[in-house]
Order: C-alpha cells, then sequence, then structure tokens
C-alpha cells in the first residue's frame, strides 16, 4: 500500500499542471459550498436570536380566552398558579417571563399603523433585549444631516422601565414620521370589543432585524394591560428559555403534560405562530380558556421560507458544480490512464495484480480529493472569519429582510465541515472509479503492444 501511495503521489507531482487545475476547482467549489452552508447557519442563528428576543421563547405557553363562540383573545388565565408551575419543574430553564400579547393602531400626527404590540418588563429582560442596537436618526428621519458634536442615535430602552413609553423599529418609526420624545396615541380592541386609546412617548428607536421586526412594537407590561384592559392575574404568553435547544422537544411536551394534569384545557398542537390561529380559534364551538403550547420554530414558521430557499439554492449549486468538477476528475484519470498504459503493462507483466492497479488510480484520485476539499474547507471558513471580523453593514432593507441582521454573519459550524468534507470525498471518489476499474481490467500484453 505504501508504494502505492508513493507511485500516485509522484504522478501527481509529475503532472502538477493539471493536477493544480483540477485540485483548484475542487477546492473553488468547496469553499463555496462552506459559505453558502456558513451563510444558511447565520441566519437560522440570526433567526433564533432576534427571534426568542422580539416574539418567542425556545418554548411558549399561551392561550385564547373565549367570552363566547365566536370571539377569541391571547389571554391566559391564571397566570401565577401557571408560573409557578413552570418555575418549580422545568429546571433546564434559563428564564422564564411573561408578556402581553395585543394587536391595535398606533397613530401620530401625520399617519398610523396597525402592528403587534409586546408589553414587556424591561428589568426581567435586558439579558434578551441587549443586542438590539438603536437605528441611526437617518435611517428614519428623511432629510437628515448630523450637526457637528450631535450623536447619530437617540434613546434608551431602559427608558421603558417606566410606564408612558413605547419602543419602535426604524421602519415603523419612517412610516409614522416620528422620533424620540415624540407622542403617538396606540387604540387597541379589548376582548370585550371595546376600544380602549392611551398616549405613549417614544423612548427608543432601534434598528430593523428583518421581517420579524415589522411584526414587533415594545410598550411597558402595565399600561398594556391597562389598555387591553386585563385582570391583574392574567398575561398573554410565558416564554421558557432553555441552555440548548436541543432541550426543546422534551421540555415542551413535559410542559403539555404538565399543564393537562394540573388540570388545565390544552389546544390541539398547531405549528403556527399564534396570530394565524385566532380565526380557526374563533370557529371553534368551545369558550373558556385554552392554553397553547408551543416552541420557536412554531412561532416562526411564517420565515422558514427563507431557510428553505438558501437550502435549496445550496444544493442545486453544490451539485452543477460537483458534476463538472467530478467530470474533470474522470477526464484527468483518463488522460493519465492513457499516459501511463505502457508503464501499466509493464507492472502488469512483472506480477502486479488488478487490484493493485486499481488501488494506485484510487488512491491518486484520494490524495488529490482530500488535499483539495480540505483546502477548500480552510478557504472558506476563513473568509467566513474575515466577513465576521470586518462586520460588513447590510444597508438594503430587501437584504436586512432577507438576512434577518444589519451585518453579514457566516456561521460556520465543525458538523457542516465534516459533513462536507465527507460527502465531497465520497461524490469524488465514486466519479474516479470507473476509469480506475478500467485501468486495472487491462490486459498486460495490450497494455505494452500499446508503446507499438
Amino acid at each position: 500500500m505504501k508504494q502505492f501511495a508513493t507511485i500516485a503521489f509522484r504522478n501527481l507531482i509529475a503532472h502538477r499542471a493539471r493536477s493544480l487545475i483540477l485540485g483548484g476547482a475542487i477546492a473553488l467549489v468547496t469553499t463555496m459550498v462552506v459559505i453558502m452552508l456558513a451563510l444558511t447557519s447565520g441566519i437560522k442563528t440570526r433567526m433564533i436570536e432576534n427571534a426568542t428576543a422580539l416574539s418567542t421563547g425556545h418554548v411558549n405557553v399561551g392561550g385564547f380566552l373565549k367570552i363566547s363562540q365566536s370571539s377569541s383573545a391571547p389571554i391566559v388565565m391564571n397566570a401565577e398558579k401557571i408560573r409557578k408551575m413552570l418555575e418549580t419543574n422545568i429546571p433546564e430553564a434559563t428564564l422564564i417571563v411573561d408578556r402581553v400579547r395585543a394587536f391595535g393602531k398606533i397613530i401620530s400626527d401625520q399617519n398610523s399603523i396597525v402592528v403587534p404590540m409586546s408589553g414587556i418588563d424591561v428589568t426581567k429582560e435586558r439579558e434578551l433585549l441587549g443586542h438590539l442596537a438603536l437605528a441611526d436618526k437617518s435611517e428614519y428621519l428623511d432629510g437628515w444631516v448630523p450637526k457637528t458634536g450631535e450623536s447619530a442615535t437617540e434613546g434608551k430602552v431602559s427608558d421603558l422601565e417606566e410606564r408612558g413609553g413605547i419602543i419602535l423599529f426604524a421602519s415603523h418609526a419612517k412610516k409614522l414620521k416620528v422620533r424620540v420624545g415624540d407622542f403617538v396615541t396606540i387604540s387597541m380592541p379589548t376582548y370585550r370589543n371595546i376600544y380602549n386609546t392611551k398616549d405613549l412617548k417614544v423612548v427608543a428607536v432601534l434598528k430593523n432585524l428583518g421581517m420579524i421586526s415589522s411584526f414587533t412594537v415594545f410598550l411597558h407590561h402595565a399600561d398594556a394591560r391597562e389598555v387591553y384592559d386585563m385582570a391583574p392575574d392574567t398575561t398573554g404568553v410565558f416564554q421558557i428559555y432553555l441552555k440548548s435547544l436541543d432541550q426543546v422537544p422534551e421540555v415542551e411536551n413535559r410542559v403539555r403534560k404538565l399543564l393537562a394534569d394540573g388540570g388545565l384545557s390544552l389546544m390541539d398542537k398547531d405549528s403556527n405562530p399564534f396570530w394565524m390561529k385566532f380565526e380557526r380559534v374563533a370557529g371553534e364551538s368551545w369558550s373558556g380558556q385554552k392554553l397553547d403550547v408551543t416552541n420557536w420554530e412554531d412561532e416562526t414558521s411564517f420565515l422558514k421560507w427563507v431557510l428553505d430557499i438558501l437550502n435549496a439554492l445550496t444544493f442545486a449549486l453544490t451539485l452543477v458544480l460537483m458534476t463538472i468538477v467530478v467530470i474533470g476528475l474522470i477526464n484527468n484519470l483518463w488522460m493519465s490512464v492513457r499516459e501511463r498504459t505502457s508503464e501499466i503493462g509493464t507492472m502488469r507483466a512483472l506480477g502486479l495484480q488488478r487490484s493493485g492497479v486499481l488501488q494506485m488510480f484510487v488512491l491518486e484520485s484520494l490524495m488529490l480529493s482530500v488535499l483539495s476539499v480540505g483546502a477548500g474547507l480552510v478557504f472558506g471558513s476563513l473568509i467566513a472569519l474575515a466577513v465576521n471580523a470586518l462586520n460588513i453593514p447590510v444597508s438594503s432593507e430587501a437584504f436586512v429582510m432577507f438576512l434577518m441582521s444589519n451585518s453579514l454573519y457566516l456561521n460556520v459550524r465543525p458538523i457542516d465541515l465534516v459533513s462536507t468534507f465527507g460527502i465531497l470525498c465520497l461524490l469524488l471518489m465514486i466519479g474516479a472509479f470507473i476509469p480506475a476499474y478500467r485501468a486495472s481490467k487491462m490486459k498486460p500484453i495490450t497494455a505494452i503492444n500499446h508503446i507499438d
């Protein structure tokens, strides 16, 4: 085996130009695959980070209250009882917070928007909201030109610790034509179909985070309860945060069993965000309270198309490029077999078995594949690290919505590198086996006569 490996390596060196061209093509394909996988993983990572800060926990206990058959409100009753059950029986939880879910209109002096709202307690959610950045004034103030010494941002998230404030994202502030310090009016229908209003002061404007931030506005939980006309022992949803996403399925099942054993009515599993369930719940023939247990994937399922598109593009690109590279490898080996026909005949005449010829050519392609794919993995990883270090900003609203981040982020996962290495090497070896097998089937006399 050592002799075959030496012969294979020397042949690659002897035809270094051809080996470098083919090896470079394999490395380039590998690099592109690594970058595409890192981009997909980066988008998923950012989506989880932003979604869990803005609209969902890893596991959620929400629900609907129906005071009549045709009504539905996102309200959870007996909140303290449920909180104690969760805190006692979910030791894996790093944080459990409750938010008030609301939906209504925000009205400014010049415009209005209809958007979901979350009543939060900032003092309990500093860790969740810590990575949210304030938007530059230029993102929501038309024609804003900074003056000497003037800050590009304004407001503070911590100002929402006091009642009477509201936090918008740049897209909302731009539509409403407001800035920090301006007042807006929120108008929301209670579950008794009575409209209540309240004036709130804009205390901060945050950078857009793609599609998720379009469906999120923060206000003080006490203000949300007041406008939504909620009883003290009610809330909108309990959001449970875990140490690892791998714990989500087991914890979700345990929460469902815990609530059912506690005598609370549960809705059937529905893998959709809560706001897509209103119509279905309103059409069901029951009244009272039913709890709805979901996970982060359910609440962000409407964004799954982004990952599906990227996965499809990665697969299609890899398939096309790998087809070209495998054909190139096969052609390279055919040329090598043709050039070395007399050498093969001589070695066969000296007693080399067919299996030895097969091993020699397979080892040659294996060396080329391993070195080229390995180089591609290194280059792709270095490019991803460089992109993350540069923190390249994304200014286009369309790309921000697609990438779900204000900067380009590539997440290189070891499992992606290992699987890419194994799959690409396997495909290349399958392609190399055909000419290697044909070379091993050559008869010594035929190969020697090829000299003439």
